[in-house]
């Protein structure tokens, strides 16, 4: 009865939220909802206002913008998720993670307050570690792209584009996710940001170390001259060397790796295997408190055991 309350508690919760925040930006929604029907309509005459000024809110909920604006946690935030290429804030990011924590809290109350101290860390990082996985992912497709980019863009160099109109022909070539970022670098620097400063964001957003060597290269050329061409041309060969001596490195990493979730899984298919032959021989395991510590401390040894290895057979180049 206890864990159904504090169930009931936690949705009425979330519930509360969700309704607080249709009623405090309703008015924005309102207009939001306003100018799509004139984009829709195509009236004659009307004319609706588009701001051309980045959005960088951390909220569309006033009093949690301002709470949470200028923070390094919100700032640290706002980078992962432009880099995981998410189109979320840092505030519904934030209250998402604590909406799931609280349930890990409420649900691990059948387990005891063991079971609440594992499962709430859980639900409270969940987010972050999916996060971090979308970024690993663009990433990898950043690394991918790029050499075939930068070949794109001496040929259009030496065609005669300047340096700003080559970017943005790559930019418009090249599929997601580094094509778009090629053309935010154009857009900026046409608005009047300066170019070292578009680059430099250029790199902030993608956050790789082949974008970083990228603009690297750029900003020491148009320091101290030379034949751009030829130094973006090594420095594709050496981004295709890298992809290479990384898929060597996999390879050779690859027994660890599986070894890691094999290990990871063995616990669990023995507790299935052993159920299956014997369910009485495993039912105190699930019916007592002493049984349920068991669950959460084997449960906390793989996790950490799986945590080690991964690092131990992740190599960063």
């Amino acid at each position: 009865m206890q864990l159904l309350i504090l169930a009931a508690v936690f949705f009425g919760l979330v519930f509360l939220i969700v309704a607080v925040y249709g009623i405090v930006n309703r008015e924005a929604l309102e207009a939001s909802e306003a100018a799509r029907d004139q984009l829709r309509a195509g009236a004659a005459g009307s004319a609706v206002a588009v701001s051309i000024l980045r959005d960088d809110r951390s909220s569309e909920i006033p009093f949690l913008n301002k709470l949470l604006a200028g923070r390094a946690l919100t700032t640290s935030i706002a980078v992962l998720l432009e880099r995981a290429g998410s189109e979320q804030k840092a505030g519904p990011f934030l209250l998402m993670s604590l909406a799931l924590a609280v349930g890990g809290l409420v649900f691990g109350q059948r387990w005891g307050l063991l079971g609440s101290a594992l499962l709430a860390p859980v639900g409270l990082f969940l987010p972050y570690l999916w996060m971090k996985r979308k970024q690993s992912k663009r990433e990898k497709a950043f690394e991918a792209q790029l050499p075939e980019s930068l070949d794109m863009l001496v040929n259009a160099l030496q065609a005669g584009y300047s340096l700003q109109a080559a970017m943005d022909f790559v930019g418009r070539e090249t599929p997601t996710p580094l094509g778009p970022e090629f053309v935010r670098f154009y857009d900026e620097q046409r608005l009047g940001m300066e170019v070292r400063m578009a680059l430099l964001r250029f790199q902030e957003r993608v956050g790789t170390l082949d974008a970083r060597m990228f603009v690297t290269s750029l900003l020491i050329q148009r320091e101290t001259g030379g034949n751009l061409g030829e130094v973006l041309t090594n420095l594709a060969t050496l981004m295709r060397e890298r992809v290479t001596f990384r898929m060597q490195l996999a390879t050779l990493t690859a027994e660890p790796r599986m070894s890691a979730r094999v290990l990871a899984c063995l616990p669990l298919a023995v507790v299935l295997v052993i159920s299956a032959i014997n369910p009485n021989f495993m039912q105190p395991l699930f019916t007592t408190d002493f049984g349920h510590k068991l669950i959460a401390y084997a449960a906390a040894s793989v996790v950490a055991g799986y945590f080690v290895m991964s690092k131990i057979a992740n190599v960063d180049l």
